[in-house]
Order: structure tokens, then C-alpha cells, then sequence
């Protein structure tokens, strides 16, 4: 009867004593994945499937898989909604800032972000903004870093006015190799 007690006090030990943890110990992982605020609203998110670890795998033939890491923040899960879509270039993921102006669709950008809000009828163009990498371990592939950006309804018209102003954002993601 001895035996079964420490047996079953030993594992109880073990199984109190051990804790979830990402690739960096656990230590540095936020309850979301990105934050902002979207015209002074509060937006929390984690990827789709309500992670708050892992990058997605990118779709978007504009961004194809083996140049772009796509960092996704969606509220509410798989059908939640707004969205914002990060992409960072594979081979400009390093610490610093990266200015993001209008889309053109002539030239790729190395990074870029948008919102994606369907409970209106905006469409929501990135007029311009920034990303800033803040860290980069290249060991685990956790990204971090701060954005900020505006978006516009009209594509193409650099004087139409901001319909959404995306401040305060953060990320912290494990990227997809």
C-alpha cells in the first residue's frame, strides 16, 4: 500500500510540477498573438484555430509560401472577424523598421499588412504604415514586433480619406519554416 501511495504522490508531484511551454520556455508567451486598436476599439486575436503560437500557412498566390511567412490575427476563431494578415519576407526577417505604403500589384513588397473586417461595407486598402521586428530567434522561430497602419476604401487614391486607423499593434508568432 506504501508503494501505491508514493507511486501515486510521486506523480501527482510530477504532473503539478510541469508546465505548458512554447519553444522559448513558456516565459514570453502572451495570452494573444496580436493586439491593437482599431480606431480606438481593442482587437485581440490569435491565429484561426485560437492559438496564440504558430503562424499560418500562407495561401495567397500574391505571397506564395516559399517567400512569405504569413502572421495572422483573427478575432473569434475560424469565422471570427475583423482580421489582420501580416506578411513578412522570409529573407528579410530580421530586426528593424519596414515602411508600408499602398499596394500597387506591379512590385511585391518585402513586408506588408491588412485588415479584413466583414461586418461592413468598407473595403479595406493599406494606405500606408509601418512594421517594426522588434526580436527575431532564429533557433525557435519566434518573431515579435510592433505595427500601425491606415486603410483607405479606394484603392489607388492616395487622397481618399483613412476609413480605419490601426494603432498600438503587437505580435508575437512561431513562424512556419
Amino acid at each position: 500500500m506504501k508503494k501505491i501511495t508514493l507511486l501515486l504522490l510521486s506523480m501527482s508531484l510530477a504532473l503539478t510540477s510541469c508546465s505548458s511551454s512554447d519553444d522559448d520556455g513558456g516565459t514570453n508567451n502572451p495570452e494573444f498573438a496580436m493586439t491593437a486598436r482599431i480606431n480606438n476599439t481593442t482587437f485581440e486575436a490569435n491565429n484561426p484555430f485560437g492559438s496564440n503560437t504558430f503562424s499560418e500557412t500562407n495561401i495567397w498566390s500574391y505571397y506564395p509560401l516559399e517567400d512569405y511567412v504569413l502572421l495572422q490575427g483573427r478575432a473569434g476563431g475560424p469565422f471570427g472577424n475583423p482580421e489582420i494578415n501580416l506578411w513578412l519576407k522570409r529573407s528579410q526577417i530580421a530586426v528593424g523598421t519596414y515602411p508600408i505604403e499602398q499596394e500597387t500589384f506591379s512590385t511585391p513588397p518585402s513586408h506588408f499588412i491588412d485588415l479584413i473586417d466583414n461586418s461592413n461595407e468598407v473595403s479595406e486598402h493599406t494606405k500606408n504604415g509601418t512594421i517594426v521586428i522588434t526580436e527575431v530567434n532564429t533557433s525557435t522561430k519566434i518573431v515579435k514586433g510592433t505595427f500601425q497602419f491606415n486603410c483607405v476604401d479606394e484603392l489607388d487614391n492616395s487622397s481618399a480619406p483613412i476609413n480605419f486607423a490601426v494603432t498600438q499593434g503587437t505580435f508575437r508568432y512561431k513562424y512556419a519554416e
